[in-house]
Formats: structure tokens, C-alpha cells, sequence
């Protein structure tokens, strides 16, 4: 069985437009409980905005988080993979960027975001159930 970036991915990914202040992206993350903000116009994202670009680039310099725009802290190139990249891939290239968020593309378009919390969220659950069915066949 092959697993998709799609089978796994969040999709209704909200886009806040980069001229948003940083101020006003840190509350959209903190209510949305989440640690970053895709960042660009309508479904085509720019760029991302994480908890470490905001303590990097606002807190640790002292900035006026209300006068800085998330197009200024954002992080880009986006690293991003389409939905239909087999999850094994997908791992392999978060590890190796030592990314915790991949934003899933299609056609220039976002799909969805896939973080290192939901594949370990999908792969705990799938143990789980493997398991579960190796022990009505008397497997431990």
C-alpha cells in the first residue's frame, strides 16, 4: 500500500495576504493553535511564517511586530511537493531539510500543508491498527 501526500495532508488552508502585520499574524496563529501562516494572494502561496521566524526575526531583534509585515519575516522558496508525491518521499525530504511543514502544491495552487505532527499522528495510528490486526492472528 502506497501512501499519497494527499491521504495525509491538511487541506482549506487559510492565505493571509503579506502586507498583514506580524502582530496580527501571531494572533491568527495562536487562535487558529498553530505554529505558522501560509502567506500570499488567494490560493497562491508566497511564502511561510513560523513560530521560529517570529522569535528570530521580531522578538530577538525587538521589532514592532504591529509595523513589520509578514512578507518581510516570511520564509521562501517554499519547499513544497504535490499531491500525488508517495508520503515515504515526503518524509525523506522534510528530514532532510529538517522541515516541519511542507506546503502540498498543485498547478501553483495550494492543496495543502503537511507537518511532521500529522505524519506522526497517521503512522502512530497506522501501528496501531497494524497491531491490532496481528493479534487476532496470535502475533505479537
Amino acid at each position: 500500500m502506497v501512501l499519497y501526500a494527499e491521504d495525509i495532508m491538511r487541506k482549506n488552508c487559510q492565505i493571509v495576504d503579506g502586507n498583514t502585520s506580524a502582530l496580527e499574524g501571531s494572533k491568527m496563529m495562536a487562535e487558529k493553535q498553530q505554529g505558522y501562516i501560509i502567506v500570499g494572494n488567494e490560493n497562491i502561496p508566497a511564502g511561510i511564517v513560523t513560530e521560529w521566524d517570529y522569535i528570530n526575526k521580531i522578538l530577538s531583534k525587538e521589532a514592532d511586530a504591529s509595523k513589520v509585515p509578514l512578507k518581510e519575516i516570511m520564509t521562501t522558496p517554499l519547499t513544497s511537493v504535490t499531491s500525488d508525491t508517495p508520503m515515504e518521499k515526503v518524509a525523506n525530504l522534510m528530514a532532510k531539510k529538517g522541515i516541519r511543514r511542507l506546503l502540498v502544491i498543485d498547478k501553483g495552487k495550494i492543496s495543502g500543508i503537511i507537518t511532521s505532527r500529522d505524519i506522526l499522528k497517521f503512522f502512530s495510528e497506522y501501528v496501531s491498527n497494524m497491531v491490532e490486526i496481528a493479534s487476532k492472528f496470535g502475533i505479537r
